[in-house]
């Protein structure tokens, strides 16, 4: 017989984890773990679905530092990363359009959010 989970379960364990995150950030960093720009994050309740997603909405960091972001971390309100990962264009855990930050730049937006999903099974 096998385990079968119900998808209220998944939304719980999401639900859980973003709300370890709450008040917390994704910071970007370089590949010498320079910070290159920090963007406060707020989630919204996970969905019952499977997997159960989770979109957090996040605010433009507008003093930011010229690099290539290469990894990120999503933290806590007391900075302690739980998530973290590589950063690329067509490769990589997040995936982006374009992870240079050119000298000069006075923001680094997120417009669409990060979702988190989640599958148990």
């Amino acid at each position: 017989m096998a385990i079968t989970l119900a998808n209220e379960c998944r939304k719980a364990a999401l639900d859980g984890i973003t709300g370890l995150l709450s008040g917390g950030n994704i910071r970007f960093d370089s590949a010498a773990d320079a910070e290159l720009a920090v963007l406060p994050l707020s989630w919204a309740a996970a969905s019952t679905a499977s997997p159960s997603t989770a979109v957090g909405t996040a605010t433009a960091d507008t003093s930011v530092t010229a690099g290539t972001i290469t990894k990120f971390l999503i933290r806590t309100s007391g900075a302690a990363t739980r998530i973290n990962g590589s950063v690329g264009v067509g490769s990589g855990d997040l995936q982006v359009t374009d992870n240079v930050i050119p000298s000069g730049a006075t923001e680094v937006s997120c417009s669409g959010g990060i979702t988190l999903s989640l599958q148990l099974s």
